[in-house]
Parts: structure tokens; sequence; C-alpha cells
């Protein structure tokens, strides 16, 4: 009996120092670091890669077209991949997902030899050659023009 009380004693302690491990470990929640320097992960982000030589390899897909999620099962914001096909509406490079459509990080190609284009902070926008002896001005909008 004396055994007995002993060694539910000895249990009752183990669980509870295991219950007491158990909370502390669930209870912390930190970023990831991957690096060479063994530095810590910034308190910003929850993934934090730094190598000096090194750099990241996103994940290489086989896109369909912009408007597919295809060969994910769904539009999910804020994914990033890199496109390897040329189909439909997309040709290789790096996109990132809207939540209902992939969005290329490159900018369209003018349709002409000389085109320009502009950021207009929602898109890109194609400012037509220009004629001989103009010169390309930024206007009080922020908007380049080609003045004489």
């Amino acid at each position: 009996m004396k055994k007995e009380k002993q060694l539910i004693r000895s249990y009752r302690k183990a669980f509870i120092g295991i219950f007491l491990l158990f909370i502390s470990l669930t209870g912390y929640s930190q970023s990831v670091a991957i690096n060479t320097t063994s530095a810590p992960a910034n308190s910003a982000a929850g993934l934090d890669v730094d190598f000096a030589t090194k750099g990241l390899l996103v994940t290489r897909v086989a896109l369909t077209s912009s408007t597919s999620p295809t060969p994910l099962t769904a539009h999910v914001a804020g994914m990033m991949v890199y496109n390897t096909a040329t189909a439909a509406d997309v040709v290789p490079g790096l996109y990132f997902n809207d939540g209902t459509k992939w969005v290329s990080t490159l900018p369209p190609a003018g349709t002409a030899t000389g085109n320009m284009q502009y950021w207009n902070g929602t898109a890109w926008v194609i400012i037509q050659t220009g004629s001989p002896g103009q010169k390309l001005v930024i206007n009080s909008s922020g908007v380049p023009t080609w003045s004489n």
C-alpha cells in the first residue's frame, strides 16, 4: 500500500512536470530565422531568410492562364510562384495571386519600338513614342509627357 502511494505520487509529479513543460512550449511563439550566422529572426517577420551569397528559390509551377488557379486548387491572395510555362496570357516569370487571378511582376511589353511605360500607382501606362526634338518631362500631376 505504501509503495502504491509512492508510485502514484511519482506519476503525479511526472504528469505535472510534463504538463508544465507542454504549457510553456505551446505558449511560446516566435519568428523563424534561416541563416548561417545564428542571428535571431527579425521580430516583424514570420520567416527571416538571410544569406550573403545565396538567393531564395521560389516554387516553380506551370501556370495555364492568369485567371485559372491551376496547377493550384484555388486562388490564394498573396501566393507567389515562378511560372515556367508560356500559355494563354502568361509567360515565364514571377507572379503573385491577388485572390482572383495571377498577376505578373513584369511590366507589360510596349506596343511599338520606343514606347515607354510608367507605374501610375495602380497599373502600367504606356507612353507613346515622342517626336524628334521632344523631351520627356514629368508634369505637375507626376505623369510623364512629351514636351517641345
